[in-house]
């Protein structure tokens, strides 16, 4: 004959391991309910933002390459005054994006060619701070160096000019903006700090004409006590 089953008591299931670690974790998760729930809201808070934000960038930068294609065509039909409307908007609207910091060089180059220096500054320092096309900052620097040269701020020619050299796209490149340097340096009252800057565009480049006539000439306003 069968004995009956003993039953098993809620006391002794809280006491079997597996079940303890189980009743364990549900009262953890009760105590702790409201923390997780905010880690989790936070959590998704941050995911939501960040697809919103990478959202809101590439429309901002579909609208800003729009824009500047309008001040572009405008620049080619020689309407200048519609395309620095359409350049300054961008900048307004749109100046974090690539196209924003583009328009700031076009903008400056285009007061900066119509003899509107002081408008054209803030342009071109905002570009030559943030700006990534390499062509356009070399234009860029040379620009401001003309700027501050025009100025009599040799300081910030010499400044933007070392700059233009340590970016240069080639060496031939970095050899003329070297002998731009010697030219302002010598004119800042610093003759050795030239002399030296124009030895080493000779040293590298001996057979290379132009670069050697332009470094004599240098060269010659020292011998003759260039005074700027």
């Amino acid at each position: 004959m069968l004995k009956p089953k003993r039953k098993i008591t809620k006391k002794e299931i809280k006491r079997d391991p597996f079940l303890e670690s189980i009743f364990a974790f549900k009262e953890h998760i009760n105590q702790k309910k409201q923390i997780y729930t905010k880690v989790i809201i936070g959590v998704l808070a941050v995911f939501i933002l960040g697809y919103l934000y990478t959202n809101n960038q590439s429309s901002n930068s579909e609208a800003a390459e729009t824009l500047i294609s309008k001040a572009m065509v405008y620049i080619d039909l020689g309407d200048n005054d519609n395309a620095m409307i359409y350049l300054q908007e961008v900048i307004d609207e749109h100046g974090n994006t690539d196209a924003g910091l583009n328009a700031n060089y076009y903008l400056g180059r285009m007061y900066f060619i119509t003899g509107n220096y002081e408008m054209a500054l803030p342009h071109f320092e905002r570009y030559a701070k943030k700006g990534k096309n390499p062509l356009l900052s070399t234009s860029t620097y040379q620009g401001l160096v003309s700027i501050y040269k025009l100025k009599q701020d040799l300081t910030n020619a010499i400044k933007y000019q070392k700059i233009s050299r340590d970016k240069a796209n080639s060496r031939e490149e970095k050899a003329w903006v070297s002998l731009g340097l010697a030219e302002l340096t010598l004119a800042n009252g610093d003759k050795n700090g030239a002399i030296k800057l124009i030895s080493g565009v000779l040293e590298n480049f001996e057979d290379n004409f132009d670069l050697k006539q332009k470094a004599e000439e240098i060269n010659g306003k020292i011998n003759a006590g260039y005074q700027g």
